[in-house]
């Protein structure tokens, strides 16, 4: 059966041009479908620091052929480990049975170089940058794409990648409220210590306080601070603060912020949105943050963004139409990304706590917790099945 993009000349467009939209630029046009990206930015530039990708991630990326590219480009983690302030151990997990069971390993990749592999296997896929998206119309035969310069673009269906503040989420969903976690975080890249680990993920956690790192390969650490706060303050000197919060973490926090420029550390408050039991309507769909924005505690919002990226396409490509490709695009990915983004939600909100009993109790159950419990929430993350 021909794709019905082919058939009528037409092409799928994608609003947005980070993780998930590249990804999704690949995909289709491996499966010969057109298609063309619009990226807000002036320019096609990489935001944020260092992120995780889950077995699940580089399975999907298998597909596409670029799992190998990816691992060389970032670090493969095989330890999962987290810490009082003092640095004494609450838990920690071994990480080779993932590698075992799933045939990947966890990789830790700056988010530049995750971009530049996925950029470089796009092929022939256009990218126009500049291309802010306003407004949309669908119809029988597709949908008109309407952006901010004035420029015009037809398709036989839109895919909004475009983000949490998703502009085609808006129109299709409605413009419902971010949900604010209650924390904001500082992310920023270090050099990487002597005798800090090259493989693994590390969590300190404090009361109402966190702090995370790993490495990223290239000599770099990736590190997370994460601290309860008002939505939308600002700090003025982040690594004063940053220095102040932590001054009692065990090494090597503090030297992760001390030697990490200022002008390099970003800044975000933390939202998601309550996930819903529909992201599409006709020939119009959502993908990754657009579609199901979370929290970060689980590191998976790249990761799902790509499993969105690679189900769709192979939706499309097994499909009658776009309708039915994004009804089966629905039923594959809802129910796992619902749970991810509420177990996400609830480690947050364990992160919060500040108070002495109550962080005691969340220790203590953090040193109780058996391996068999922490072992299992890591195959479920660990899964990725196309239908």
């Amino acid at each position: 059966m021909q794709h019905r993009a082919i058939q009528t000349g037409g092409k799928i467009l994608i609003a947005g041009g980070g993780v998930g939209g590249l990804t999704l630029g690949i995909a289709l046009t491996r499966a010969g479908f057109g298609c063309e990206i619009f990226e807000r930015e002036p320019e096609l530039r990489p935001a944020g620091a260092g992120l995780a990708l889950q077995a699940s991630a580089m399975q999907a990326l298998q597909s596409l052929s670029l799992d190998s590219h990816v691992l060389r480009s970032g670090a493969e983690i095989r330890s999962l480990v987290f810490r009082s302030p003092d640095g004494g151990v609450l838990h920690r997990m071994r990480l080779k049975f993932v590698k075992a069971e799933f045939g990947h390993p966890i990789v830790a990749i700056h988010r530049a170089r995750l971009q530049s592999v996925l950029v470089d296997a796009l092929g022939r896929t256009t990218i126009r940058t500049g291309k802010k998206l306003v407004d949309y119309a669908a119809d029988q035969s597709g949908v008109t794409a309407k952006f901010e310069d004035g420029y015009v673009a037809r398709g036989v269906a839109l895919v909004g990648a475009d983000g949490l503040r998703s502009a085609v989420r808006r129109q299709l969903l409605g413009n419902a409220p971010l949900r604010y976690a209650g924390y904001s975080s500082y992310r920023g890249i270090a050099p990487i210590f002597r005798g800090t680990p090259d493989d693994e993920v590390s969590e300190t956690w404090g009361r109402g306080v966190r702090f995370g790192h790993m490495p990223v390969a290239h000599g770099e650490t990736y590190w997370f601070a994460v601290f309860n706060a008002r939505e939308g303050e600002v700090t003025s000197a982040p690594k004063r603060m940053l220095r102040d919060m932590f001054r009692n973490f065990a090494a090597p926090v503090p030297e992760l912020i001390e030697t990490t420029p200022e002008d390099r550390m970003i800044r975000t408050d933390i939202h998601h949105r309550v996930p819903v039991g529909c992201w599409s309507k006709g020939c119009v769909t959502l993908l990754g943050d657009a579609a199901h924005p979370t929290t970060p505690n689980l590191g998976q919002g790249a990761g799902m963004a790509i499993e969105d990226a690679v189900v769709l396409a192979h939706c499309l490509s097994s499909a009658g139409d776009i309708t039915a490709a994004f009804r089966e695009y629905e039923r594959a990915r809802i129910g796992r990304t619902t749970r991810i983004v509420n177990a996400s939600w609830q480690i947050g909100w364990l992160g919060k706590l500040d108070g002495a009993l109550s962080t005691l109790l969340r220790d203590l159950s953090f040193r109780a917790m058996p391996q068999s419990i922490s072992k299992r929430q890591m195959r479920e993350n660990a899964r990725f099945a196309l239908d």
